[in-house]
This record gives C-alpha cells, structure tokens and sequence, in this order.
C-alpha cells in the first residue's frame, strides 16, 4: 500500500490553519473566548496576512490597509487609519496625491525583524512638505537623492522594507484622509507573471503570520495577568515596536464580573494634547468601535470641571458619557494613550458594583439618556465609515 502524500498548495494551508487554530484554542477558557470568535478573528489575521504578504510588492507597490477595523489585529488605535506599502530601500520611489486634513498625517520606515520586535526610522512628516501648483504632494523617497531631481525628497535607509502611512484623527468624518499613490522610479512599471515557485514562497508563511498575530494578543494578556495589571494598568513602550515618539501607552487587563463596572480616574490637571481610550477582546483585536462606544478620544470624552477625566468600563450602558463598552466581554485589555504631557498621566481605578456608579462620581458628571446614546452611537458610526481604511 502506498503512503498517503503529503497535501500541498490550498489543501497545505487548510490543513496548517486547522493546526493553528487547534494550538491557540488551548489557550482559551471559554470565559473570555469561544472558538468561534478565535476562528473568525484568524480571518481577519488571514486578510491582514494575504495582503502584507501576497499582495505586498516591492516593484509595485501600494498602500494596502495594515491594522485597521476589519483586521482588529495588534491593536489598533481607533482614531487612526494605518496603511503600508512594501519597499526596497535600495530603489527609488514617488509618493503623489492629496495629503488630506488630518491633524496627523506620517510615514514611518520600517526595517527587518529584531529582538524588540520591527526596526522602527523616526515617522515622516507629510505635513512638512510644500504642495504642488495643484496642491497635491508630490515626494521622492530614497537612500540618495536621484541624479538631476530638484523637487521634494527625502531621505530613507536601506535596509527598510516598508511605510506605514499613519493618518490620526480625533474628529472622524471631519478631516479627509489622505489619498497617496506610490510608484518606484528605478525599475521597469510593467508588472510580468509571478511564478509559481514565487508565489508559493508568499503562500507558505500565510498560516505562521495569522498565528503570530492573535499569539501576540493572547501573551500580551496573559503576561499582564501574570504581572497583576488586572483592572489597573501599566506603562508600556512602544518605542522599537512602531509607538509614535511623545506618545505614553498604558495596557492593563479588565476582567469584571457580572453586575460589576471599573471606575476610571485620570489626572489631566496639567493638560494633554490627544488621548485614546480603547478596549480589546481578550486576543488583542480591539473591539467594534464604530458601532458601539468601545473608544474615547479627546473630542469625544468630557473632562470634569477639577480636570479629571472619569470614565466607566463596563457591559452595561451606565448613563453616563464617558463610557467604554465592552460589548459583552468579561475579559479584555485596557489600551490608553496620552500625547502633551511630561509624564503620564495619574491613574487610579475602582471595582465598583453597578448600582454604585452614581455614588462613584461627582455630581456633576455629564449624564446621556438612552436616546441621546443612541444618537451618538449614529454619529460615531457615520463618522468611522467616511474614513479611508482602503
């Protein structure tokens, strides 16, 4: 009898993707996941690795959707649309097209894999750049200005393999984003056939990316609970991992009970100039904040007249404004970001029963009725969809 041969092409990557969602749901205790939700969020990973792997070209480049609201993975500040383009930083490359109105509009370099995770090159500033007589951008990225160009260029190293086109905004809807095309200069612009052999190379890894991706939310929550940032938060630095420079994260892990919600204060007396206040699920997607109120941003958020900000973590719509949703989950992570400050904010935070969150704040804390929510909640999702995440 012969040996069963061994699977290949699209049966290989079932089989591995089978592999990896066996492995991963051995770290799940059906508390804070079911395996259904770990399979749908390997879909996301799966899109997010189709395209920064298979789609990704470092002769034709595009800018393709990174961490976003679809994928959910790593993440991903709601208040920020990340797009990346796959380079070589050996070659020449142009970026045109309308910059848009976003208060933050940058490109980071990003290099190879390192033990503190991908080498980061401090982010590009788009908005430093003079417009064209049309006012559109028009940038030439390389490692030496090329022979005979007088326009605007910039300077990359050559070990970088991609950009992260960041675009930040605290008022969605509001700003334009920007709408930017990349082409390298110094190769041929027709595209031939990829052969086979090439793409199966991009295929093989498919089912290592999706599984590095959710594994890095589950550790993320199982190393805070091991640290005993549960329902409190530590600081965090994301300095080598992407983090924009000025910017304070917090990450700790809520973990509630029912009937029960998590008072948060912040001491913002001294100021600060953005925050992010945002939830995840327990394998690090962060959860649905375009139809629930699962996010705060400085626009969104109200600060008390003593220059606290409070808010409430929790299931249930407490009625006041400042809440973030967890939208069911028992178990997630906190993921709070702070610019304009010299330090990080003060934090203190309190397990409180549901019918004690009026006692829990002053009295005048800025209060929502059901209808008023449900009109914010309108808002908020007509704000996300005018946002480019493609």
């Amino acid at each position: 009898m012969s040996a069963t041969a061994a699977p290949t092409g699209f049966d290989r990557l079932l089989e591995d993707l089978a592999e990896v969602h066996h492995r991963l749901s051995q770290h799940l205790t059906g508390h804070d996941h079911t395996a259904a939700e770990l399979t749908t969020a390997m879909l996301g990973g799966l899109m997010a690795s189709y395209l920064g792997r298979v789609c990704a070209d470092l002769d034709h480049p595009a800018f393709l959707p990174g961490a976003g609201y679809h994928q959910r993975m790593g993440m991903p500040n709601p208040d920020t649309v990340y797009l990346t383009a796959a380079i070589d930083g050996e070659g020449v490359y142009r970026l045109t097209g309308d910059r848009g109105t976003a208060p933050e509009v940058s490109l980071m370099p990003m290099g190879g894999p390192t033990a503190a995770g991908l080498k980061t090159y401090p982010a590009i500033d788009l908005r430093s750049f003079d417009l064209d007589a049309e006012g559109k951008l028009d940038l030439v990225l390389s490692a030496r200005r090329p022979e005979g160009h007088h326009g605007a260029w910039h300077e990359i190293a050559r070990d970088v393999r991609s950009l992260m086109l960041r675009s930040v905004s605290d008022d969605w809807g509001q700003h334009r984003d920007p709408v930017l095309a990349i082409t390298r200069l110094d190769r041929p612009s027709r595209r031939r056939r990829t052969s086979s052999g090439e793409l199966a190379a991009r295929l093989a890894g498919l089912a290592q990316m999706v599984e590095g991706t959710l594994a890095f939310g589950m550790r993320k929550v199982a190393g805070l609970r091991a640290n005993g940032t549960v329902n409190a938060v530590a600081t965090v630095d994301y300095s080598a991992g992407g983090g924009l420079v000025g910017q304070w994260y917090h990450e700790g892990v809520f973990d509630l009970a029912e009937g029960q919600v998590l008072v948060v204060e912040a001491d913002l007396r001294r100021g600060v100039d953005t925050l992010s206040l945002a939830l995840t699920d327990a394998l690090g997607c962060t959860l649905d904040w375009a139809n629930a109120q699962t996010s705060l941003n400085r626009k969104q958020a109200h600060r008390d007249a003593d220059g606290f900000l409070r808010f409430i973590v929790s299931a249930q719509d407490p009625g006041v404004a400042n809440w973030l949703d967890t939208t069911g989950h028992p178990v997630g992570v906190m993921q709070l970001r702070w610019t304009g400050c010299a330090t990080a904010p003060g934090l203190t935070f309190r397990l409180v029963d549901t019918e004690a969150v009026t006692a829990a704040l002053p009295p005048d804390t800025r209060r929502v009725s059901p209808k008023e929510r449900e009109a914010i909640l309108r808002a908020r999702a007509a704000g996300a969809q005018r946002r480019i995440y493609w």
